[in-house]
């Protein structure tokens, strides 16, 4: 299986044929600010290498100092917004001309891989790449500050494996998790279950619209916490994947309905969401009723619905009943940002539900081989 090495020799090449490798690199198209608490001074880049960066500021900044920085791309602020990286360093000298900056890179961040980063960032002059790499470069900051020495398996999805509508759909995800995360009070101390994480970014890399999305980010905070990570969200993660985008918008709609239609006690047991035949058409935006009743079907199967559509009637459809299942609820909940621990019975009948909607392959032949000739020596 590839590994990081392969990944960096990939990223080498894009650069290589630039300029000739060297400890510092001039600097264009990227602005700098720093600041103790928060990235708010601006600065000039000096010159950048895999250790450091030597910045032209006026103040005087006391040596040994640790200080965030954060590096953006020049441009349009409002299409650059996201292109920017955020790490610590700390002040190792001053002079005349500026300050010089030592990164200190999360824990779990390989230093090869880092220098790689650094140095195509700063040298590629193709925009396109030069997006890419830095969006890489965020990417992996994030990944290594979550789950630190444990984020290989999540870094290596972004090694080509993906194609580039997945890898542009996993950079989204986890740049909104990330930017969520930054406004928690415990944002520091946030982690996550490594094997989760590359799960999530695996299969939430699939979504194909914003609600989808919006989803897996949801499940993806709710699955960092300042705890020990565990992936007790990965059942979750696994019904996740199986919802199609017209599944999500019905069951979304019928949660909230719900949670709206609760009693101040939140009992949400007497509560119930049925739909006309006209309202789940300008819901789902499908006016095949059979369509929307097989959707329904499905959601049932998956355990997230109480009510399976009756297919054995001819009359006319009338009504859809979305009511959410115990599991529905849970599902919703942690895919809007909730923590805390699935209930074990709840996470039993999902894997009972997957189970039988979704059958174990059956032993291949070359798993298990059995003899096509009798083993003579077996018999007297």
């Amino acid at each position: 299986m590839p590994g990081l090495r392969d990944f960096k020799r990939a990223l080498q090449r894009l650069g290589a044929k630039m300029v000739p490798r060297a400890d510092r690199w001039p600097v264009a198209g990227l602005t700098a600010h720093y600041g103790v608490d928060f990235p708010s001074t601006p600065a000039t880049i000096k010159n950048i290498s895999s250790s450091g960066i030597f910045l032209g500021v006026q103040e005087l900044l006391p040596v040994g100092q640790l200080v965030t920085l954060e590096l953006q791309m020049d441009g349009d602020p409002e299409l650059n917004s996201e292109l920017k990286i955020s790490i610590q360093a700390r002040i190792i000298r001053q002079d005349e001309f500026g300050a010089g900056f030592m990164f200190v890179p999360p824990p779990g961040l390989d230093a090869d891989l880092w220098e790689v980063l650094v140095r195509s960032a700063v040298v590629l002059t193709d925009r396109e790449q030069v997006v890419h790499v830095f969006s890489t470069l965020r990417t992996v900051l994030f990944l290594c500050r979550l789950c630190q020495s444990g984020a290989e398996e999540a870094i290596l999805l972004l090694d080509g494996r993906l194609d580039q509508h997945r890898t542009a759909t996993l950079f989204k995800i986890a740049r909104a998790v990330e930017n969520l995360l930054l406004a928690d009070p415990d944002a520091d101390r946030m982690r996550a279950h490594p094997a989760l994480v590359a799960n999530l970014l695996r299969d939430g890399s699939w979504a194909p619209d914003e609600l989808t999305t919006q989803l897996w980010v949801g499940l993806f905070v709710s699955s960092c916490s300042v705890d020990e990570p565990d992936d007790c969200n990965q059942i979750l993660v696994d019904l996740l994947v199986q919802i199609t985008p017209f599944q999500a918008i019905i069951l979304t709609h019928a949660c909230e309905r719900a949670l709206s239609a609760a009693p101040a006690s939140g009992d949400l047991t007497s509560v119930s969401v049925v739909l006309s035949p006209d309202q789940i058409t300008k819901l789902t935006g499908v006016t095949d009723l059979a369509r929307n009743a097989t959707d329904l079907a499905y959601l049932y199967n998956l355990g997230l619905i109480q009510k399976l559509f009756d297919f054995t009637s001819y009359r006319e459809i009338d009504i859809f009943d979305i009511t959410p299942s115990r599991l529905g609820f849970e599902l919703y909940s942690h895919c809007h940002g909730q923590r805390g621990k699935i209930d074990p019975q709840l996470a039993a009948s999902a894997r009972e539900h997957l189970a039988a909607l979704i059958p174990a392959p059956l032993p291949s032949v070359w798993e298990n081989p059995t003899p096509l000739v009798p083993d003579s020596s077996q018999e007297k």
